[in-house]
Formats: structure tokens, sequence, C-alpha cells
């Protein structure tokens, strides 16, 4: 066999593998292709779903600041608070912002819904009453939601809240109630990045203490002792004026022209000398 045989043959039977290997992938792709080809195509579907989903998730985000920034009162933070429960820290900052503007009420003694001018801006003991009771219902839900928090946002909510029922309970006059809340502020600020909050609830509650004590006043003065004046025409033993005690009354109407209500009786004129 020449060298040109060899090499044809060679030729051939490269050819040959090559053959094999082509129709080994064809039928590779014939058995699995289809399947590769589905899972490529959910994987896709999947990355564009969660695409999707990211950016309905911002949308929607941005739709409740929108809506925290939109509201004024506290009726409309309730709602706000009540439909993104899930949404960031949306409901705990409303629920403060409606507790806020009823205490705001509450210390200028002026409803947030009239004008400042109105007949009936001023609060009625009973709608005072009411909105105290609202303000702690919403601390009150906030320090619930916020009671295992450990980060410094939770904390600082869960301080805010119960430094707010504090202040509910010390406008209502449960001294011992807004004591129990500063002490607790006091108790779980101790070693966390917060622990200013308990130095400023530990002064409030020295402030409470001062306020609780009984307080002392002094003793009411006793009246005045009637003032002496002279009564026109009256003398004593010694030839002077009679000196008669007289009311302040008495003495007014004296000095405004006006007769004593108990003036001092005139002597007798002496009797005239008998004639020689």
């Amino acid at each position: 066999m020449t060298e040109l045989d060899r090499r044809l043959k060679n030729v051939q039977q490269a050819d040959l593998s090559e053959s094999r290997v082509n129709d080994d992938f064809v039928l590779w792709l014939k058995t699995w292709g289809q399947n590769i080809l589905l899972v490529a195509l959910t994987v896709a579907a999947l990355a564009m779903a969660w695409h999707w989903w990211g950016q309905r998730k911002e949308r929607e985000r941005d739709a409740a600041w929108a809506e925290l920034g939109g509201a004024n009162l506290p009726a409309s933070l309730k709602e706000v608070a009540a439909r993104h429960q899930a949404t960031d820290a949306i409901a705990l900052m409303a629920q403060m912002e409606a507790a806020g503007t009823y205490m705001t009420s509450i210390l200028a003694d002026r409803r947030f819904d009239r004008e400042a001018g109105a007949a009936d801006a001023a609060l009625t003991p009973e709608l005072r009453a009411e909105w105290l009771k609202e303000a702690d219902t919403l601390y009150a839900s906030v320090a619930a939601r916020t009671a295992t928090e450990t980060s410094m946002g939770g904390l600082g909510f869960h301080f805010a809240a119960l430094f707010g029922r504090a202040a509910v309970a010390e406008d209502m006059g449960d001294l011992k109630a807004a004591e129990g809340h500063l002490r607790e502020i006091e108790s779980r600020a101790k070693g966390t990045a917060l622990a200013n909050a308990g130095e400023v609830a530990a002064a409030r509650i020295a402030s409470l203490q001062s306020l609780a004590a009984a307080v002392q006043f002094a003793p009411k003065p006793p009246p005045p002792a009637p003032v002496p004046m002279p009564t026109p025409g009256a003398t004593n033993d010694a030839g002077g004026l009679s000196l008669t005690p007289v009311s302040g009354d008495d003495l007014v109407k004296a000095l405004q022209g006006a007769k004593p209500m108990n003036p001092a009786p005139a002597p007798a004129p002496a009797p005239a000398p008998a004639n020689p």
C-alpha cells in the first residue's frame, strides 16, 4: 500500500467518525432538545415575572408613601395605616402621626377640624376625653407591634409610643400608669443605642413624683381688725376725741360724707349757769 492509499484510508475513517458524532448529536437533540428548550423558556419567564413583580412592588411602595404624605386628618391617616400594614413602616408612621394630631389639638385646646376663629373651635370636655382615648389606642397599637423589636428603628417607634401613652395618662390624671410606661422605657433603653431615651424617662419620672406629692398651702390670714376713727363731737374722759372702732364700709361712707352705721352717742349739752 502506497502512502497515498494510506492517506485516503485515514481520510475515510475520519469522515466516518465525524459522521457518527454528528448522528449522535442529532439523536441527542431529538431526545432532549425539547426538554432543554422548555427549561430555558421557563427560566426566562420566571426572570421576567420576577422583574415585573419587583416593579409592581416599587409602584405600590411609591403610592403608599404618596398617600401618607397627602393624609393630614387622623381619619385618613388611620385608613392609610389599615391599607399598608406590610409596606415598610408606613402603618406605624401613620398611627403615630394621627395620635400626634390628637395630642396637639388637646394641648392647644383647639379642634384640628375647625378654623382658628370658629365659634366651636374650642374643645369640649367630652371631645377632649374622646380624643385622649383615641390617641392612647393608637399609641398602644404601635407599642404592641414593636414590643419585640431590637433594631434602632423599631426601638424608636416603641419608645415614642410609650412616651405618648405616658403623656395621655398624665393628662388624664393617672400618674401611676404614666410612671409605668416611663419605667418600661427606662428598662428597655439600657445597653441600646437609644440609652438617652431612658435618661429622659427617668427625668420625667422624677417630675411625676413631684406632682404626686401633696402641696401644702399657707393658712388664710385672719380678717383685719376694724379701724378706729374719731367721731365728730364725741370726747373721752380726758377731754380728747373719742375713737370708736369702725368697719371698712363705715369708714368709706364716712369719708364720702355719709352717716356712720354705728355712731357714738353725742354728749348732752351742759346746763346754762344760773343768774345771781
